[in-house]
């Protein structure tokens, strides 16, 4: 009698949540270009000081209005200023309004809507009108009218965007707030005397870190769409400062002789927006756990 030994089946491993975000990320070739873009970014302006060549506020009449050259790389401006190196350190206020508007936004949406998810009651009418109320009115028009409201710059630019900003994250919690704090497990812990602060923290936090965490990615290309608009109105960052939307309101009477000084800067702020959305896009993919990809 023949023995028929059949092969011992491999152990399947599972890959974890973030694994399989990861996986489900780098495949997403638009999200991988907002990543390397990204980080491009960043890394210009931390170290701009050391790569651009000529101070970005260096006036120089002598050379205004020039083209790309071996020396202006970018051109200069009508004052002769260096575009390679307002664009370079152009990038610090875009990435402080985008990254901290939504830091602030965070800071504030996040406590409101886990309080008035779990708790219910008054307080949850009331931030659910305050939700309805900055929802239903254009956003846009409301910062604008903030900035009128306060002086124009950055730090006032970013006050005005958190205060439009904080619906976004504030919205996602306490939606999953009200639907966890009717679970089995919560009700347990209840009963268990488990302080509130610690269910909060533990139970209902970490399942909304994953859809804040695309919520912070999707609000900062919104935040820089913001800064470069109200910059390009006047009503952002001030001059001599560099701004992308500033270098581009600048340029007004001078592109149709000089188009590399509105080229540059709106070739930045399209790739930057661009970049941003597809890493909110990638993370969106990358979270979702009913795809397997």
């Amino acid at each position: 009698m023949t023995v028929v030994t059949l092969p011992t089946p491999k152990r399947v491993r599972y890959a974890g949540f973030w694994a399989g975000a990861w996986r489900r990320f780098r495949r997403n070739l638009l999200a991988m270009y907002g990543l390397v873009f990204v980080t491009a970014i960043v890394i210009m302006a931390v170290f701009a000081d050391f790569i651009v060549p000529i101070g970005p506020l260096e006036v120089d009449f002598d050379h205004g209005l020039e083209p790309p050259t071996a020396l202006h790389w970018m051109g200069t401006d009508n004052l002769g200023r260096d575009m390679f190196s307002r664009v370079m350190y152009a990038s610090r206020p875009m990435l402080m309004v985008g990254i901290l508007t939504q830091v602030f936004s965070m800071l504030i949406g996040i406590p409101l809507g886990i309080i008035a998810g779990y708790k219910g009651g008054v307080f949850n009418w009331v931030i659910s009108r305050l939700i309805e109320f900055f929802s239903a009115i254009p956003w846009y028009l409301v910062v604008l009218y903030l900035i009128m409201l306060l002086k124009p710059s950055l730090e006032n630019l970013i006050i005005a965007l958190t205060i439009t900003s904080w619906v976004g994250p504030c919205r996602v919690v306490r939606g999953l707030a009200l639907s966890v704090r009717e679970q089995d497990y919560i009700e347990a812990a209840r009963a268990l005397g488990t302080p509130v602060w610690r269910i909060l923290l533990n139970h209902v936090l970490p399942q909304a870190t994953p859809l804040l965490l695309w919520s912070f990615a999707v609000g900062i290309p919104t935040s820089v769409f913001a800064e470069a608009g109200l910059s390009f109105l006047g009503m952002g960052i001030r001059p001599p400062d560099p701004s992308w939307g500033l270098m581009l309101g600048e340029s007004g009477q001078w592109w149709m002789y000089r188009p590399h000084m509105f080229v540059f800067p709106g070739l930045m702020i399209t790739l930057s927006i661009l970049a941003f959305q597809g890493l909110a896009d990638g993370l969106r993919t990358a979270i979702d756990v009913n795809v397997n990809v």
